[in-house]
């Protein structure tokens, strides 16, 4: 039995294309991203116990939030050395930095110190999603990119899941026990050890830096060639995070709207994201096949139909439960095919520099549906649909997010990143480039800007048009 599973297994990476360094890679990035998972999901599991122990409002909570969120903003300064020093070095004092800051909240004895804290760890864990992100797309296949990113989301989730678990079925009736939900975080510092003698550097980054094709500037990104698609992942990204107050309340608006004990809300959690978990490497693998817009958008749509119904539909848990998990489903499905973008439109030299801005430009997002949030919950506080409303209103953003991506995003599967970023031609709107047989521009397109190669202008405008 166990024989057949592995035979499986290596027929399956050999069809990828997967070697061993690229299975020893994804283990390596899937645990921290599995930390990644965990230390996100503290402030929406013990949402309530947070608001209790320091005394907070929903308004109140939403505008600490807000500010907590403000620490992506430095993140982009990390991020950048990424794309100068190397991907390695970055990622290890990323890890290192958010984790120590995690252990630092548990010892917070109020909220403007939690809010402190937490900014701070913002600064490391967005640099350390961007590099992680970055090193995936960078290292494996074309053909098994998005598959990889869905092992990497799907370690996020059982970070999640890892956590509802951890805090519902021990410290949930612990006084304090979001607290040790932080420390628990603590112990992982030890991945920084093996991370240290078992990560490789980007394949790619060696080549660009020897080749003297790294960006001397930050700036560099802003180049025409590219102004217009980092101008399109900043904002569908930002878009897409107006739906973050609806995710960070909903255990919450559970409990306190609804009625639903906290140990019932975090089973509920649990059960609803289970199917998500295999769909989250399913969905990555669907997207190799038949490309990012396609499957990204409908599972994302998913996602907003089971919002919808969340917030709305009369009911208990058996109505709660299927739209619960029906939303999370879809969010884990589209989240790593429609993270492809921001690593597949870049070249190698400013890769990092995107995921940073995208990553910054999420947490912008998520710090304006916080704040709009606070606005909308004080000003609908005497109805009983204060949260529906609130999140209806803010899910307009993610609705118009993918509209953009429909109808202007390239489809990249299948298709190694100096294509798709225009390192070895322009990209093409409807899939075909360079080596694609369809009259794909060739090197001769391209202008260089301090050594990193930059799509012809008039081409990408004719992309996207």
């Amino acid at each position: 039995m166990i024989s057949r599973v592995a035979d499986g297994w290596r027929a399956a990476n050999e069809r990828r294309g997967l070697e061993r360094q690229h299975v020893v890679l994804l283990v390596l990035l899937g645990a921290a991203s599995f930390f990644d998972g965990y230390d996100t999901a503290i402030k929406s599991l013990a949402l309530t116990q947070i608001r209790e122990d320091f005394e907070l409002t929903k308004s109140a909570a939403s505008l600490m939030f807000a500010v907590v969120y403000f620490g992506a903003l430095p993140a982009m300064a990390l991020t950048r050395w990424a794309d100068r020093v190397g991907r390695r070095r970055m990622l290890i004092w990323s890890v290192l930095g958010y984790m120590s800051f995690s252990g630092l909240t548990a010892l917070a004895p109020n909220a403007p110190t939690y809010a402190f804290f937490q900014m701070c760890q913002q600064v490391f864990l967005v640099a350390e999603t961007a590099i992680v992100w970055t090193m995936a797309a960078e290292e494996l296949p074309a053909k098994a990119r998005g598959f990889g990113f869905g092992i990497l989301g799907m370690n996020m989730a059982l970070g999640t899941g890892f956590a509802a678990i951890l805090y519902g079925g021990f410290l949930e009736s612990v006084e304090h026990g979001w607290r040790y939900l932080y420390l628990v975080g603590v112990p992982p510092l030890l991945l920084v050890s093996f991370l240290r003698r078992g990560l490789p550097e980007s394949r790619r980054f060696e080549e660009a830096r020897d080749g003297g094709r790294l960006a001397g500037r930050w700036h560099q990104i802003l180049a025409p060639g590219y102004r217009r698609w980092l101008v399109l992942v900043v904002a569908t990204t930002f878009l897409l995070q107006l739906s973050q107050q609806a995710q960070t309340f909903a255990i919450d608006y559970l409990q306190t709207d609804r009625g639903i004990s906290t140990a019932m809300s975090n089973a509920m959690l649990i059960l609803a994201g289970l199917p998500g978990i295999p769909i989250m490497v399913a969905a990555g693998s669907l997207s190799d096949r038949y490309g990012r817009r396609v499957v990204g958008c409908g599972f994302a749509l998913a996602s907003m139909v089971g919002g919808a119904g969340f917030f709305w539909l009369p009911g208990g848990v058996a109505v709660l439960l299927p739209c619960m998990s029906l939303t999370l489903v879809g969010s884990m499905g589209s989240f790593p095919v429609l993270q492809t973008y921001v690593t597949e439109l870049f070249p190698t030299a400013l890769r990092s520099s995107a995921a940073s801005w995208a990553g910054t430009s999420g947490v912008l997002g998520r710090m304006t549906s916080l704040g709009l949030a606070a606005v909308l919950l004080h000003w609908t506080s005497q109805s009983a649909s204060s949260q529906p409303w609130t999140a209806t209103i803010l899910g307009i953003g993610p609705f118009l997010a993918l509209i953009i991506i429909a109808v202007i995003f390239p489809d990249t599967h299948g298709r190694e990143l100096e294509e798709t970023s225009g390192e070895g031609g322009p990209v093409d709107g409807d899939g075909s480039g360079p080596g694609s047989g369809s009259g794909g521009g060739s090197s001769t397109d391209t202008d260089r800007v301090a050594g990193v190669p930059v799509p012809a202008p008039p081409v990408i405008a004719a992309t996207v048009n």
